[in-house]
């Protein structure tokens, strides 16, 4: 009697087991469906706030999205034809060694090495940054590091030393100025292409997004002491107010032109930003708190 009773269950139907095996193994998959469904919304939250978060326009993603920009490997004010300028009275010798500081994506490096000036080490402590540079790039050198760390990284000596738009993001400008001494030749050159604050910008800085975004632009008092406390004097300076100018309007029509692209990349959010950060940069210029400089040095 008791074996007719289940006479019709399914195969596999136990009376000591009552349960049927999809009872217990559905609510677990489906358990399994909903935390899969809940990692991956807190994965595209993550997502999304890092796409929020402002960042440095010499990060990684902020020299990613210059390049996509400016249409070449290049972060500083100017591309091509500010390297001809701040090249412009140098010789060009193909055995000299020149070192280029902050080199990031390893365009400016390329791009002098190409123009026949010398042989190029670039130096910069994004790594990411120096892994696309090296791929792209093979015939520059390139080290990283902090360039506090120079003397200890690079073995060769430096005829000229070259920092285009990197030196205003320096939080100890004082021992990098040093490092660098100590890496270059006798009677050495030191090229310092950067932002010059020209009075009141430092009681009214740049911030975007809770960041500073020139936290170091030159100041014309200190700048000398620096250099001469370091091993270095300045022999000439060239104001570039005006090119900057010129130089930041274009790039400011670039990222219009460019801003399908940008979104494309890194979303809405870090377009938002980069317009924000340049837009602001010009209207320090406008304002004539903030300009361009040029600084020849040589080693002592």
């Amino acid at each position: 009697m008791q074996a007719s009773r289940y006479r019709n269950r399914p195969a596999g139907f136990s009376p000591y087991f009552p349960l049927a095996l999809g009872d217990l193994v559905l609510p677990l998959l489906r358990r399994e469906s909903f935390d899969a469904a809940a990692r991956l919304r807190r994965k595209r939250a993550v997502r999304r706030r890092k796409a929020m978060r402002p960042f440095g326009m010499n990060s990684f993603t902020g020299k990613r999205l210059l390049a996509l920009v400016r249409g070449g490997d290049y972060a500083h004010a100017g591309e091509e034809e500010a390297i001809d300028r701040v090249f412009a009275n140098l010789p060009k010798r193909s055995d000299q060694w020149l070192l280029d500081v902050g080199c990031g994506r390893g365009g400016t490096a390329d791009y002098v090495r190409r123009g026949g000036w010398g042989r190029v080490v670039g130096i910069d402590r994004d790594g990411d940054s120096l892994a696309y540079a090296r791929s792209r790039y093979p015939e520059v050198a390139f080290a990283a590091g902090d360039v506090r760390e120079a003397p200890r990284l690079l073995f060769q000596r430096f005829a000229l030393v070259y920092m285009l738009n990197a030196f205003y993001a320096f939080e100890a400008q004082r021992e990098a100025l040093a490092a660098l001494r100590q890496v270059a030749e006798e009677g050495a050159e030191l090229l310092i292409f950067d932002y010059l604050d020209r009075g009141g910008f430092q009681d009214d800085p740049l911030v975007v997004n809770g960041r500073s975004i020139i936290p170091h632009p030159i100041e014309r008092e200190a700048i000398c002491g620096k250099l001469a406390e370091t091993g270095w004097k300045l022999v000439s300076t060239e104001d570039l107010h005006r090119e900057y100018g010129h130089w930041y309007a274009a790039l400011l029509s670039r990222i219009e032109a460019r801003a399908p692209e940008v979104i494309a990349v890194e979303g809405k959010e870090s377009l938002d930003h980069l317009r924000a950060v340049y837009r602001g940069i010009l209207r320090k210029i406008e304002r004539g708190l903030l300009g361009g400089v040029l600084l020849n040095c040589a080693a002592v």
